[in-house]
């Protein structure tokens, strides 16, 4: 009988297998946390980009039914990722736009500004597509900013 001495090489490349795992285990556990703080970083920033882009649409119609005058209409179309509430105020001299975001970490307020400064309402928008319509009727002598349903 023949005895076939294999050596310690099959314990060794288990020992490697085995290191390796456990290496790619700790990297995993340490990566995945932050992959996903920065992933609600980048969730924030689209929000934030996607919420001034919107809002934006709103204070140009406004701006143009101020420019073009009394008989001036525009309807705009927006979309939100979450319900908002949008606030137009003025400052005496101009008036802004301005809505609230809860970002994962805090709250941050989008403000976009336009030339007129007779608006002081609040709108509400749902999640998704709404059409809004901003008018200057020629017998009144103030914009009118409302949600079409």
């Amino acid at each position: 009988m023949k005895i076939i001495n294999i050596g310690n090489k099959g314990q060794l490349s288990l020992e490697y297998i085995l290191s390796s795992m456990i290496v790619i285990l700790i990297i995993s556990l340490i990566s995945i946390p932050i992959l996903l703080i920065a992933m609600d970083y980048s969730n924030d920033i689209i929000d934030s980009i996607n919420s001034k882009s919107e809002l934006s649409k709103i204070t140009d119609a406004i701006d143009f039914c101020c420019a073009s005058g009394k008989g001036s209409k525009r309807i705009v179309l927006v979309d939100f990722n979450r319900n908002v509430d949008i606030r137009l105020h003025n400052d005496g001299k101009r008036g802004f736009a301005s809505i609230n975001l809860n970002l994962s970490d805090d709250s941050k307020e989008i403000t976009s500004y336009f030339d007129y400064n007779g608006l002081n309402e609040n709108i509400h928008l749902s999640k998704g597509f709404n059409r809004i319509a901003v008018k200057w009727d020629e017998d009144s002598n103030v914009i009118e900013v409302k949600r079409l349903i």
